[in-house]
């Protein structure tokens, strides 16, 4: 390859969003190694070594008509104004690649059309599908292409295992908070960060919250070893980019296996339950959404009983604890729990009249 050609070749992260939907096109990517994802709308194309991604908005210097993301690690030839000619001069291979690749997508369509570098979608994972419990629905969709841009990858060795894989944070600098809620729930703008609570190893499938993750016990470790040597898992797991609704759901089930192995404490079951409790409401799977506050509730009431805490903390429980009384039509649970955060000696001023003013709100109901 050409001096020019090796200057401008580019490496991006998995999750990359090399450029999005409506952007002006001021480069045309070649891809050399990993892959990449074409999206539009409900469309995608998996694009591989040998595809051009963003070359007919470039050339016709026009705005991108579709959005791409890096689906791994991903190596580019990155084709600009100022290097576009020496590029093609010292490449001779890449530029008639190129033309075709332009000629080929000359009609006008709403379809997206790529003929060089493209790969056959693969199938859901046999262990994605494995992992819901019997008769659980498996939800359509992936998370917005655009919570790319709200997520940076991080490098992870799991700690069963030791194998190394990446995985995504949000960036918290960039949320914008909307509100939050009664049961604490932080309601971001145009984010989601529940969608990426659970990080999972893709070899042995330990899976915990990633805040957690590197936090993990020996001896809870130890117990997850000992469960993997006797029963190795059949299959991987893997994020897609984006990742699936599916996906995200059997990360929470990944968790809640690895936590009944490694024997995790009650308010580490709750934290789980409770968020994909809100899952679940989000996706209108009310039936599911109150099994979820169920078991919710069952091992936040465990903690509380079992583990010692602030008076702050005691009163948080017993505020998450009515708003899941509501949920599951206890009224009158629910009524002795926002009393108890509301009268309890010390604690935090703001919850209690929190919990007063909820209270009054079932009063006035």
């Amino acid at each position: 390859m050409s001096e020019v050609a090796v200057n401008h070749i580019q490496s991006f992260s998995k999750g990359t969003v090399l450029f999005s939907l409506g952007d002006s096109a001021s480069a045309a990517y070649f891809i050399l190694e990993g892959k990449a994802l074409a999206i539009k709308g409900e469309q995608q194309v998996a694009l591989g070594p040998g595809g051009f991604l963003g070359a007919a908005a470039f050339f016709k210097e026009a705005a991108h008509t579709y959005t791409a993301v890096c689906s791994t690690e991903l190596k580019v030839l990155v084709v600009t104004k100022e290097t576009s000619r020496a590029i093609v001069a010292g490449q001779p291979a890449i530029a008639l690649a190129l033309m075709r690749e332009l000629a080929l997508q000359i009609p006008q369509t709403e379809e997206l059309v790529f003929f060089q570098g493209r790969l056959e979608e693969k199938a859901e994972g046999v262990s994605a599908q494995q992992i819901l419990p019997e008769g659980h629905p498996v939800f359509a969709g992936s998370v917005p292409v655009e919570y790319g841009e709200l997520v940076f990858p991080v490098e992870v060795e799991c700690r069963a295992c030791q194998t190394k894989f990446t995985a995504m944070r949000p960036r918290t600098s960039r949320l914008q908070l909307q509100e939050q809620r009664p049961d604490f729930r932080n309601v971001y703008r145009n984010f989601e960060p529940n969608f990426f609570y659970i990080w999972v190893c893709p070899k042995c499938l330990f899976a915990y919250p990633e805040r957690q993750y590197n936090r993990v016990s020996a001896r809870a470790v130890s117990r997850w070893q000992e469960a993997v040597a006797a029963n190795p898992p059949q299959a991987s797991f893997e994020f897609d980019t984006p990742r699936t609704i599916h996906q995200v759901i059997a990360s929470y089930f990944l968790a809640l296996k690895t936590y009944e192995v490694t024997g995790a404490s009650p308010d580490l079951w709750a934290n789980l339950w409770l968020r994909l409790m809100w899952i679940y409401e989000d996706l209108e799977a009310e039936e599911l959404a109150l099994q979820a506050a169920e078991k919710a509730r069952t091992y936040f009431s465990e903690s509380l009983a079992t583990t010692a805490r602030s008076a702050a903390g005691d009163q948080r429980l017993y505020l998450i604890l009515a708003e899941l009384d509501l949920r599951l039509g206890s009224r009158g649970d629910a009524y002795r729990n926002f009393h108890a955060a509301a009268t309890m000696t010390g604690g935090d001023p703001r919850i209690k009249r929190m919990a007063s003013d909820r209270i009054q709100d079932l009063r006035a109901e």
